[in-house]
């Protein structure tokens, strides 16, 4: 199975970091918005019910623990379970499972491939590639293989290796979607914006449910400012309802094309599928600050933003010039002087306190 997940995250904010950023302050008198910064031994099962497990992930794994002792001898159960690990964060059991796999079949496909996952995702490049050449010799026409080698190559940043292979891709499997999404994201490095967008649309329409193909293409169009960002967001939204990642997006090209009330929509409904959804809670306040002048109501989201994360500076700050622009200077200072603590050096902060007459 294609993993996406470790490049998807850098390229994600390479592609999409003007169009899902938050708008910054340019000067004293503004507020601040942010950058967005997009989850059984054969004789012996592993532990289940454990601390670090929820009833959900001990279900998934009484699953495939089932199945394993089923077929004790299939290397692919304990690749599935390898994944599973990965995904609640145990790299450990996952890495103990995949050398099992690997020592019950030293050629299965899966677990070639698996292992090319792992090293990759721990930035082990040349480790991964070892794998990945040896898959060839004994799957030469597997079309993910040459995907799985294309995304190692434009990691690297060798954009012709990583087209090449790409292309071999389709050349076995026509219809994989996988290998036209890689190909987009080397013309998005070449800066061929024409190419990257016709790649994408063929990624979707060899797949109706491609969720990344929608997101990145409601980002790209995000940067053209083209309405049609909007459908390819609603297209990703239909594959996932209710993703973090589109709806963000999507109310952040809501937000900068002055499409207030249909932000605060799709604001509302992030925040009511995701309750610790920070960025939706700051987004809000900023709403309701900025453009709608209700000081009040912005300060209830500002407040959810840092019961959320306490940590959360930009929202004391915004959180404060509210106060600030309520005539509230004692608590406005208040909470300049907490995002100075915990950002010392952010300047906005500083000039807000200054603004008030408060001192550190």
């Amino acid at each position: 199975m294609f993993n996406m997940g470790f490049f998807m995250k850098k390229n994600y904010i390479l592609l999409a970091i003007y169009a899902i950023t938050l708008m910054a302050c340019q000067n004293e008198q503004k507020p601040a918005q942010e950058d967005q910064k997009t989850t059984a031994e054969s004789s012996k099962e592993k532990k289940i019910h454990d601390d670090s497990t929820s009833p959900e992930q001990d279900s998934l794994l009484e699953l495939v623990n089932q199945k394993i002792r089923e077929d004790i001898n299939n290397p692919e159960l304990y690749v599935e379970r390898s994944d599973l690990y990965l995904e609640f964060g145990d790299t450990q059991s996952a890495i103990e499972d995949l050398d099992r796999a690997y020592r019950m079949d030293t050629t299965n496909f899966r677990t070639l491939m698996a292992q090319a996952d792992l090293f990759t995702r721990g930035g082990r490049i040349d480790a991964s590639m070892r794998i990945l050449e040896k898959a060839k010799k004994h799957h030469p026409e597997e079309s993910d293989l040459y995907v799985r080698i294309a995304e190692v190559f434009l990691i690297g940043k060798n954009n012709k290796k990583s087209l090449e292979n790409a292309d071999l891709a389709v050349k076995y499997d026509i219809y994989n979607e996988k290998a036209y999404f890689i190909k987009a994201y080397n013309f998005l490095e070449m800066r061929d914006t024409a190419k990257a967008i016709s790649s994408f649309r063929t990624a979707v329409e060899q797949n109706p449910d491609f969720y990344d193909g929608y997101l990145q293409l409601g980002l790209l169009f995000s940067e053209l400012d083209d309405p049609i960002a909007i459908d390819y967001f609603n297209n990703a939204l239909d594959v996932r309802p209710n993703d973090r990642d589109a709806l963000y997006a999507k109310g952040m090209f809501q937000q900068e094309h002055d499409m207030l009330n249909e932000a605060m929509l799709t604001y509302t409904q992030a925040i009511k599928a995701h309750p610790d959804f920070r960025e939706a809670y700051y987004n809000m306040g900023y709403l309701h600050m900025y453009y709608l002048k209700l000081y009040s109501e912005a300060l209830q989201y500002f407040n959810q933003a840092v019961q959320v994360d306490p940590k959360y500076y930009q929202a004391y700050y915004n959180r404060g010039y509210s106060f600030e622009l309520m005539g509230d200077v004692n608590n406005a200072a208040l909470d300049y002087k907490k995002a100075l603590q915990i950002q010392p050096d952010y300047t906005l902060a500083a000039k807000g306190l200054e603004r008030v007459g408060g001192e550190l």
